[in-house]
């Protein structure tokens, strides 16, 4: 299916337009505003553009439009001039493919066939559906009437069931979609504008307008999603920060689905979308009574509760399963617990006056999950589940010097990197990561100090834990770690200038470890995992230069065969950049193994100039000096 940006100012035209698209078997984008229609093409990249040539700030889409898409079929419909020369010129530096006098006629329709036939992308129909396309183009297998409410049991029935594939609530001309796996939500989209994950962030006020914009351009530039490109944009740090942002988009966006009234819902099975869309951890149940307080009034709950106002409500036996997809928070979690069996459902709301919305909605979550069952008798005391909470015992000081050293510990830990904060080298493993963070969190976690008062050593503590995991979380995982780890060598590169902004992460890796090598005075494996760096990224002149120095070491390679090996390397390093210390120490070293003290003792000089405080070139320099004399 075709994919069309309609940019139209007038509303009545835009919606012709759209439904006449639509009936046609394309899926159309409108937008009513220049800004409007840049979003929705950042979003949801598209194969036409059609812009209305009264549009404000029509030739700055057409040119943003241009310069992402090069190959974007754009046709402008002048409904004002109506065919007459005028129209004709005021829309020519618009560069479009082909201008239309009367959008609302059969012009439009011919003209975007005529065109699409003309296309590469015409022939790209004739393809196999991949990824999102080959789940929505497969039939639903349930479908329904949205109604006030009616989607909690459609969203708990999907998890019981462990579907996977794509909900989809369609509400006039919006369309939203709900990824499954597992019968949990893992990610959303949808047509609606305040609904995207950047209108949403600066909705609620975590980026800004700016940051916003600058985010939209990275997406279309770099043909980013929309987290990654918030993340280029400076306004959200990768790993740990992200993806809660990005969790919590996705909670929020399936709750409001809650308080839909009106449309359909159908759901098409399919694990191809996982090729497309980042699937995220998300308790699969927590969304449903969060849309509920959110959106539904007492009234809902009260109605489905009539009925068993006189019975005695008590927690099932699959309450403690259900605990972790419900995640439930400390104050529901307390009200749950108090219901014991012994109690009525009238006295029980009753009970609670203030709080009555927050426990009518609980209790009716807790009822459609299977959570609570209602007895019309009470329960006897030994089947009851009653909750008394313990008094905390008395806790002494932390001695000062423990604290001392613990909040110096803390304080060294959060401000660093996940690498940082768990001690980690950038070449350490799954395995390494795992050992670390199990030390880490066992020296840090508040229950090894449950005998002392921490005092405001505790929120510390919490903090650093809070860090531990979130490292252990991204750097467990290969993908993650390396998506972070691209992301502080682009920081660095841009912080320092030592190297390309565009570093390949298994590059760096290779070089680490040749470090390491070289440390260790292992000169064959330094060889080998420098060459390997620079075969990934040979433009980067650090790698060069470092591979050459290995070289000169190397005990695989007879004495000449590695000298003139490190001076070419060393000059490869030079030819892409002329100032860098380490390949001209290298090369002076090589020389100087060759017997060619001047040229060696000149770039050395060279390697000073651009670092006076350098040791290995002061220390080389020397040596050659009290040769010489």
């Amino acid at each position: 299916m075709k994919r069309i940006l309609l940019a139209e100012a007038h509303g009545p035209t835009r919606e012709f337009i759209e439904r006449r698209l639509g009936d046609l078997g394309f899926e159309v984008l409108a937008a009513d505003t220049a800004a409007a229609a840049w979003e929705r093409f950042a979003a949801a990249r598209t194969d036409v553009a059609v812009l209305g040539a009264d549009l404000e700030n029509a030739r700055w889409l057409s040119s943003r439009l241009r310069e992402a898409s090069p190959r974007l079929l754009l046709i402008v419909a002048d409904k004002g001039h109506l065919g007459r020369a005028g129209g004709t010129r005021s829309v020519i530096d618009l560069h479009p493919n082909a201008y239309v006098a009367d959008p609302t006629g059969k012009e439009l329709a011919e003209r975007l066939a005529r065109l699409l036939s003309q296309s590469e992308g015409a022939r790209e129909d004739a393809e196999a559906p991949r990824g999102v396309t080959a789940v929505l183009a497969r039939p639903p297998t349930a479908q329904g009437e949205v109604r006030q409410g009616a989607l909690g049991p459609v969203l708990h029935q999907l998890w019981r069931a462990g579907a996977d594939g794509a909900l989809l609530v369609s509400q006039r001309e919006s369309v939203r979609r709900v990824f499954l796996l597992h019968g949990g939500a893992v990610d959303f989209d949808s047509d609606v504008r305040s609904e995207s994950l950047g209108r949403w962030l600066v909705e609620t006020g975590r980026i800004t307008e700016e940051q916003y914009l600058a985010s939209l351009d990275s997406m279309v530039s770099g043909h980013l999603s929309a987290g990654a490109a918030i993340v280029a944009s400076g306004a959200l740090e990768p790993g740990e920060e992200l993806y809660g942002t990005l969790r919590s988009h996705v909670r929020a966006m399936v709750s409001r689905c809650m308080g839909l009234r009106e449309g359909r819902w159908r759901f098409h099975p399919g694990l191809e979308f996982t090729s497309e869309v980042q699937a995220l951890e998300i308790p699969p149940l927590a969304p449903i009574l969060q849309g509920a307080r959110a959106f539904l009034p007492v009234r809902h709950f009260a109605e489905a509760l009539r009925s068993v106002q006189r019975a005695y409500p008590a927690r099932t036996a699959e309450f403690p399963q259900l605990l972790p997809a419900m995640s439930l928070g400390t104050a529901d979690l307390r009200v749950a617990l108090d219901i014991d069996g012994r109690t009525t459902v009238h006295a029980f709301l009753e009970a609670r006056p203030r709080e009555l919305k927050e426990t009518y909605a609980l209790l009716w979550f807790l009822s459609l999950v299977g959570a609570v069952a209602f007895h019309p008798t009470p329960a006897r005391t030994a089947d009851a589940f009653p909750y008394r909470e313990a008094a905390p015992p008395r806790r002494r000081p932390l001695p000062e010097d423990r604290a001392e050293a613990l909040r110096q510990a803390a304080l060294q830990i959060l401000p660093g990197s996940y690498f940082k904060a768990l001690g980690l080298d950038i070449t350490a493993g799954v395995d390494e990561a795992e050992r670390a963070y199990h030390e880490a969190a066992t020296r840090f976690h508040p229950d090894g100090f449950a005998e002392f008062d921490l005092g405001g050593l505790e929120d510390l503590l919490a903090q650093v834990q809070d860090k531990v995991s979130a490292a252990y979380r991204v750097l467990s995982v290969d993908e993650k770690r390396k998506a972070y780890l691209t992301y502080l060598l682009a920081r660095h590169a841009g912080e320092t200038g030592r190297r390309r902004p565009d570093v390949d992460a298994e590059a760096e890796i290779a070089f680490k470890r040749g470090e390491v090598a070289l440390r260790q005075r292992h000169f064959a494996r330094a060889v080998e995992a420098f060459r390997e760096a620079s075969e990934r990224c040979p433009k980067e002149p650090e790698y060069l230069a470092m591979l050459a120095f290995a070289l000169l070491r190397d005990p695989a390679v007879d004495r000449e065969s590695r000298h003139r090996a490190a001076v070419r390397t060393a000059r490869r390093a030079l030819a892409l950049d002329p100032e860098c210390v380490r390949a001209l120490i290298s090369l002076a070293l090589a020389e100087e193994a060759q017997g060619d003290t001047t040229a060696a003792r000149r770039h050395l000089v060279a390697a000073l100039k651009v670092a006076p405080d350098n040791l290995v070139a002061k220390r080389a320099l020397q040596r050659l000096n009290r040769v010489r004399r």
